[in-house]
């Protein structure tokens, strides 16, 4: 059996003591300014008796504010009562990009959902995941990870249940679950495009019921976004019995979808400026324009046609007017085969 790996990040939480504890993991780093500093990310802990493990992150990317905003809440408003079992709360998983506003942190460059998991002695995002991979995640039953689409996209309100080659099909199911309870408007049933490094994707592979929710867009703070998450993330865990409340009879309506194969990924053919001509929720048809790509510094140029290779329904949409050629323009998805979530 191979040795656990250990952890550069340490903690002031003490994962034995029950009650409510608000702390911090805190993360080595040594910089021009700071030779012996850590970077502090905020770190919550709720117990109270027997009951499942339920790790709940937001600001995997820094620009995605729905997520700390619920979970902040959460941490002020709940008691140890209140809960049954273990709430590990994490509302700026990624704090050195949440500084920042940026998806990626300003450390090293890096993406923190796409490099689990992790590498303790890495660089700063790799350490960051593999705390999550390492002490976080084999504590715990289940795990929601929320975001918000971010700076660059429009996205539909959503629960993402990632799948991977290793997923066991009891672990599906128990986050297939979650997501219908969730009650986003889509189910979204993703490979992450073939790329397992993502926090849920790492989770799922260790056998840990995850969903990963999209409830804002754009970089802002959404009204109807906080009101969503806040009414979607207590109804799960009240599912998974954490937080125990009253649940409807049967979970809310939601769109069972996956994103479109081999050109449901719409990328940009070349630099330019993206006029788009549909909306989020639209229907299109392969072959349908889906847009036009400008040189608007060269008037005598009539502007490129981008048609759509696959038809479906636009889940998410690029919010930058200026594109690079391999830059997304939109992601189309379509209904999944069998039973509506």
């Amino acid at each position: 059996m191979s040795q656990p790996r250990p952890s550069t990040v340490f903690t002031d939480i003490d994962w034995a003591r029950p009650g409510k504890q608000v702390g911090h993991a805190w993360l080595p780093y040594s910089g021009h300014e700071d030779a012996w500093g850590a970077v502090a990310l905020p770190l919550a802990v709720i117990g109270n008796g027997d009951g499942p493990t339920v790790l709940v992150t937001g600001a995997i990317h820094g620009d995605e504010y729905e997520g700390p905003i619920v979970i902040n809440e959460l941490i002020r408003s709940l008691d140890a009562a209140q809960v049954k079992g273990r709430l590990i709360l994490m509302p700026a998983a990624n704090a050195p990009a949440l500084r920042a506003a940026s998806r990626v942190s300003p450390l090293d460059g890096k993406n923190l959902a796409r490099v689990f998991p992790g590498n303790p002695f890495g660089t700063p995002t790799e350490q960051i995941a593999a705390f999550i991979h390492d002490v976080l995640f084999p504590k715990c039953d289940a795990y929601v990870d929320l975001h918000a689409g971010g700076s660059s996209l429009f996205i539909e309100e959503s629960a993402q249940v990632v799948v991977t080659p290793t997923l066991a099909p009891e672990v599906r199911e128990r986050a297939e679950d979650m997501a219908r309870w969730f009650g986003a408007k889509f189910t979204v049933i993703t490979d992450n495009m073939g790329d397992p490094r993502t926090s849920c994707g790492a989770a799922a592979h260790l056998g840990l019921a995850a969903i990963a929710a999209e409830m804002g867009e754009n970089g802002s703070v959404s009204p109807k976004g906080v009101k969503r998450t806040r009414e979607c993330l207590s109804r799960v865990l009240a599912r998974l019995g954490v937080v125990p409340g009253e649940l409807p009879a049967a979970p809310p309506a939601s769109r069972r979808v996956h994103i479109v194969p081999d050109g449901g990924n719409l990328l940009s053919p070349g630099d330019g400026y993206f006029e788009p001509l549909h909306e989020l929720g639209e229907t299109v048809a392969a072959g349908e324009l889906a847009g036009y790509l400008h040189l608007l510094t060269e008037p005598a140029l009539a502007p490129r046609e981008v048609r759509f290779a696959k038809g479906g329904t636009v889940y998410s949409q690029r919010t930058f007017g200026i594109v690079k050629q391999g830059n997304n323009l939109c992601v189309l998805v379509e209904d999944e085969e069998g039973a509506a979530a």
